[in-house]
């Protein structure tokens, strides 16, 4: 049998035979491996730095897409989707929500926004885009408590673009946004501009050519109307956040009336024209509302109507006088402090009642302006059977000589003055120096929940002319020269009844700022009847002696205190856009 060497003859009969093949097959390996690595690295998630996505401190944050940076962002067909994944997981703070902000030149741009935990819940939003711009869209996180990524997937672009525009529009969006949209106004582009974590926002605001919207919010053009309306304004926010929020509300146009809703509660606001402010802390009703509304004219438009939080949840919000009468009754508080929107130096206190009211201010009242008491600091007992007032104004020179008095006599002042002067040193109305008070800049005014709503307006008109005697010198030095060019028969009858009234006639500062509160807390329409007869009827009844002395007057010389009446409506309609009757805009 002769010897077998099969195996070990075709082995080398293969190596030496096929040389060639074997370096074939190497170098197939070795371009498939570059293949590998080559997908591989398409498919790797790169950092973004098209555009920023940024934590509630304005910090950058690092976050990851599949694309490649320069083409991250920019949408060119429907059905496009890109996916942003945050390198760290971000804890949400209490009511914030994200804010994307997008730029679209097609009129008719839908997308949808998918955000969601690493592993947890996730959330959709499906947004709409009717006319070509920029847009913040600012969507409440409040059903997750972190959030890793962000997917965005476009639905709807207007119109097609040539590849030439698309790629030129992709260039100039990362230099100049406003360049490439200006530069390619008919194109169609949607583009990711930033990605932001903002505190509670809900609704619409119209800011740096930017329109901001919120899920909840719905506008509608009505007939002659338009309507703005914020669905659940106040969902998701917990009792001591939302006592931190506020409505704003911007008008521009046409003067005229808009009406509010604040559920159920309706509040007439008169714009004045041009544009205005309006603000309603939430703290002012006692409910959170299913629903917030405003109908305006079709000639005057909102650019804000939103919910958002106060600037400081520490300071005192400047408000509309007019909302005083609306706030809920208080219960817990003794009083509800704000400034006022139109002159902020000047607070405005509602007080719970009178007797709360007398604690904090009536023996102020007495110091300042009650006669045979001026200069003094009274016992508690020598006026607790006197009538204070129903509502007080107090300028920072008398605030500040009350408390250095108080000081300087070691006199021992309640607990509610003591907070009082706490208060007023807080706001800058009077300053401490050392062991003195001396005044800063501002007023006090008030009135009381006890006093019925129609008096309320009555007294806070009344009031808050004072603090603009006290404030606005021009509006103090056209008093004090009307009420000297007054003749001594004019002046008679204001004499005599704010002598009945207990005021200090002596001075002529106070006799003048009475006169113009007087003058202008009613229409001028009004003012003949309330003077020849609710205050003449009030002096006859203390004093019938004078009967046939105040009909003599009110026939003879009333008519110079309505010139007088005139000329400080005029100056009010031209300075403030008030009119006697109405120093405020909400009612």
């Amino acid at each position: 049998m002769s010897k077998i060497q099969i195996a070990h003859k075709p082995v080398r009969w293969f190596a030496h035979e096929n040389k060639g093949l074997f370096r074939n097959i190497l170098t197939l390996c070795v371009f498939l491996c570059f293949l590998f690595l080559l997908l591989f690295s398409s498919c790797r998630s790169r950092e973004v730095h098209a555009f920023g996505w940024y934590d509630k401190d304005g910090q950058s944050l690092a976050f990851t897409s599949l694309l490649i940076d320069k083409n991250v962002g920019i949408f060119e067909r429907q059905g496009e989707k890109e996916k942003y994944n945050l390198i760290k997981a971000i804890e949400i703070p209490e009511g914030y929500g994200i804010r994307l902000l997008v730029s679209s030149l097609s009129n008719e741009t839908e997308f949808l926004l998918n955000f969601g935990e690493e592993r947890g819940k996730s959330k959709s939003i499906h947004c709409s885009i009717s006319e070509a711009g920029s847009y913040a869209f600012v969507i409440p996180l409040s059903e997750i408590e972190s959030i890793k990524w962000l997917e965005i997937k476009v639905l709807k672009l207007g119109s097609n673009m040539s590849e030439g525009n698309i790629n030129s529009l992709k260039t100039a969006s990362k230099d100049d946004s406003n360049a490439a949209i200006d530069g390619s106004s008919d194109l169609s582009l949607f583009s990711v501009k930033e990605l932001r974590f903002v505190p509670p926002f809900r609704g619409m605001r119209i800011q740096n050519d930017i329109t901001e919207i919120s899920p909840h919010f719905l506008y509608e053009e009505q007939g002659e109307k338009k309507h703005y309306e914020i669905m659940a304004p106040f969902s998701g926010l917990s009792p001591e956040l939302s006592s931190r929020m506020k409505v704003e509300i911007i008008l521009e146009g046409s003067p005229g009336l808009a009406t509010f809703f604040w559920g159920n509660q309706k509040i007439s606001y008169l714009h004045q024209g041009k544009r205005s402010l309006f603000v309603i802390p939430y703290t002012i009703f006692e409910n959170s509302p299913g629903k917030i509304a405003m109908d305006v004219e079709n000639d005057i438009r909102a650019s804000v109507f939103c919910v958002d939080p106060l600037q400081s949840a520490e300071e005192p919000p400047s408000i509309d006088p007019g909302l005083l009468v609306f706030h809920s009754p208080l219960i817990a508080d003794p009083y509800y402090l704000a400034r006022w929107d139109q002159q902020p130096e000047v607070l405005l206190f509602l007080f719970k009642d009178y007797s709360v009211q007398d604690r904090y201010l009536k023996r102020l009242a007495f110091f300042v302006e009650k006669m045979g008491f001026v200069g003094s600091l009274a016992q508690d007992s020598q006026i607790a059977s006197l009538h204070g007032w129903n509502a007080h104004d107090y300028r920072a020179e008398d605030l500040a000589r009350f408390f250095d008095a108080a000081a300087t006599q070691n006199f021992s002042l309640s607990n509610e003055e003591i907070e009082l002067r706490e208060l007023l040193i807080k706001n800058g109305i009077i300053l401490k120096s050392g062991g003195k008070y001396r005044p800063g800049i501002g007023a006090v005014v008030s009135i009381s929940q006890e006093s019925p709503s129609y008096l309320q307006y009555r007294l806070l008109t009344h009031e808050l002319s004072h603090a603009l005697f006290f404030t606005d010198t021009s509006y103090r030095d056209l008093v004090i020269s009307l009420y000297q060019r007054l003749t001594n028969d004019e002046r008679w009858f204001l004499d005599r009844y704010f002598r009945w009234m207990r005021y200090n006639v002596n001075s002529s500062y106070l006799m003048a700022n009475e006169m113009q509160a007087y003058l202008v807390q009613q229409p001028i329409q009004d003012l003949e009847k309330y003077f020849s007869r609710t205050l003449a009827n009030r002096l006859v009844e203390e004093h019938p002696e004078l009967t046939e002395d105040i009909n003599f007057y009110m026939e003879e010389h009333l008519d110079a205190l309505v010139s007088c009446a005139e000329q400080l409506g005029s100056f009010l309609e031209s300075t403030y856009g008030f009119e006697p009757g109405m120093l405020f805009r909400a009612r």
